[in-house]
């Protein structure tokens, strides 16, 4: 637990995804200090533990862009239906059941399994944020937490200023643990909300989360209504002024593009839009576009439990990468240095000096044992991780140069008793059934 340790005889994975020969890694207070040839000698801190790596690679750990990790006790729940019975008939009347207590079970359950996944950090939208906020610390997982602000509530402004104080809580305490703002989407907030959101969130000098052009009606109802797409009813009330995480804005235009800067990130979650026949949207022809006019920085997202049934964003970048194939026509699109670098791009959202195996980074670090039935042979390291990997292929998960999962089983979290709080969540939400729903969709 001392954030010291030395992995020997690693190969690395670069966040470009290069591929490096055998190297002893130091890591020392939760930093990696030295990467150097396996077997060349580095001075070691004698608190430092040896692990063997042999046969393994080293990466950075994945980040979840976007989830909404309490709504594991959701999983399997609403399956089958329309997108608007999705919300209006399923999840948002059970959500208005939920206690405090139930969203930090539900966290701790998403937590377990992103460490599973090799996740190392997530960004979480939802609500009773502060138990999101305890569940990630006691796990010793990075966190960029936004609790969620439903401007077409009556009480939006108590919700905002409750966001406020909690950043003013967190922030800066803990270094791994941080919240921003998190106004739900432009069609739950009106353009006066928001604005109040992004201007709240430039006196804490943190950013926005948000769901943003989700679907194609999303877009033609913001017409409508507002005369603006989703994406300029944002760029028009200064949230592009701040740092940006977009949940999916999938269906984003050309015109919009000009709106986009190096500080807005797009977290996409493909396994909800096929489950819920959201479409391909626009984000695959933006993206086959010269870099120099792209200008979309796509991560990789989970969304819920609820919708995409597991929290891995391996899965979720390996969908979007062949979807993007079979779109466009054309197998050399998406390939897998692209499909890495979707993987990485969490990194730069999160800002804390998290992303690479190299010097000066804080050791957030995969170990992979790609010798597993899944994956053997390895031609291509990158090929076996991003075509064939799952869970049972992490090894090692570190944090700040602290072991959350060790040896194929994860040690931050006691599983049974989770799962025990689970079963009695569900029991009492389907002896209760839903309530009633503050917004609609």
């Amino acid at each position: 637990m001392s954030g010291n340790v030395l992995l020997k005889d690693a190969r690395i994975i670069r966040k470009d995804g290069s591929i490096e020969g055998p190297s002893d890694i130091l890591v020392e207070s939760g930093v990696i200090r030295a990467v150097v040839k396996a077997g060349a000698g580095v001075q070691v801190n004698p608190e430092a533990e040896t692990i063997d790596c042999s046969g393994c690679f080293a990466s950075p750990g994945l980040v979840n862009l976007h989830t909404h990790s309490p709504m594991t006790v959701f999983r399997g729940i609403a399956e089958d239906v329309s997108i608007e019975d999705w919300f209006n008939a399923k999840i948002w009347p059970y959500e208005s059941r939920l206690t405090p207590a139930d969203v930090r079970v539900g966290a701790m359950l998403a937590i377990y399994e992103m460490l599973d996944s090799g996740v190392t950090a997530f960004f979480d939208h939802y609500f009773f944020s502060r138990e999101i906020v305890r569940a990630a610390e006691d796990a010793g997982i990075r966190a960029d937490i936004a609790p969620t602000i439903f401007g077409a509530a009556p009480n939006w402004k108590d919700a905002l200023r409750e966001s406020v104080r909690l950043a003013e809580e967190v922030n800066g305490k803990n270094g791994r643990v941080r919240v921003r703002i998190g106004p739900h989407a432009p069609y739950t907030c009106p353009p006066d909300v928001l604005k109040t959101c992004v201007e709240e969130a430039r006196n804490l000098g943190v950013g926005i989360h948000i769901h943003v052009s989700e679907t194609a009606k999303q877009v033609e109802d913001s017409l409508k209504l507002y005369g603006k797409t989703p994406f300029k009813v944002l760029y028009d009330v200064g949230a592009m002024e701040v740092p940006c995480v977009f949940a999916h804005g999938i269906w984003i235009t050309e015109d919009d593009l000009s709106l986009l800067n190096d500080r807005c990130f797009f977290a996409v979650a493909p396994k909800t839009y096929l489950k819920l026949a959201a479409g391909f949207g626009n984000l695959y022809r933006f993206m086959s576009k010269p870099a120099s006019v792209r200008r979309i920085h796509v991560g990789a997202g989970t969304d819920g439990a609820a919708s995409s049934n597991t929290l891995n964003p391996l899965e979720q970048a390996r969908l979007f990468s062949l979807l993007g194939k079979h779109h466009m026509g054309d197998a050399t699109c998406f390939d897998l240095n692209t499909t890495w670098g979707i993987l990485m791009k969490g990194h730069e959202a999160l800002g804390q000096n998290t992303g690479d195996v190299a010097p000066g980074f804080a050791a957030d670090i995969v170990i992979w044992d790609l010798k597993q039935g899944n994956t053997v042979p390895v031609y291509d390291p990158l090929a076996a991780i991003v075509y064939s990997a799952d869970g049972r292929n992490v090894r090692d998960v570190l944090v700040a140069g602290e072991f959350r999962k060790r040896g194929g089983k994860v040690i931050a979290i006691d599983l049974d008793e989770v799962m025990r709080d689970v079963e009695l969540v569900k029991e009492r939400l389907l002896r209760e059934g839903g309530g009633q729903a503050v917004v609609r969709y």
